[in-house]
């Protein structure tokens, strides 16, 4: 696929790994021939919106093979469209997460070739967004 891969990538640093205490990360996922662009969030574990609720028995979601909710992400994907998956931040909680994918499709989302197209979100603020 022109070069590049298709697995999970960090943005800011070369690191294979996602940090141990991290629950849920915010990513973008590119097109580069066209410059489009999609921002959204995963967790790592099934229905884990914490890391302070991992058990022994927690399972991991799908999220080495996930590419995006996105209807028109993911039709790009199946017509071969060239693409990067990028982990932008990592975050202990899913609330955490949602605030940092939320601000930047609040700032990136007006721009040409954002392919985020709505924004829904309920935030509860407290000390440690918990």
């Amino acid at each position: 696929m022109d070069g590049y891969k298709n697995e999970w990538q960090m943005w800011y640093r070369n690191e294979d790994l996602i940090p141990e205490e991290t629950a849920c990360f915010v990513y973008i996922i590119q097109f580069p021939k066209s410059g489009e662009f999609y921002i959204g969030q995963k967790r790592l574990w099934k229905g884990i919106k914490n890391i302070s609720e991992i058990k022994a028995d927690s399972k991991q979601s799908n999220w080495k093979e996930y590419c995006s909710s996105s209807k028109t992400v993911k039709e790009k994907i199946e017509a071969g469209e060239p693409y990067r998956k990028r982990i932008l931040a990592c975050y202990p909680t899913y609330a955490e997460a949602l605030h940092c994918e939320s601000a930047l499709i609040c700032m990136l989302c007006s721009q040409w070739g954002s392919l985020n197209k709505a924004l829904m979100a309920k935030f509860k603020f407290t000390g440690r967004m918990n």
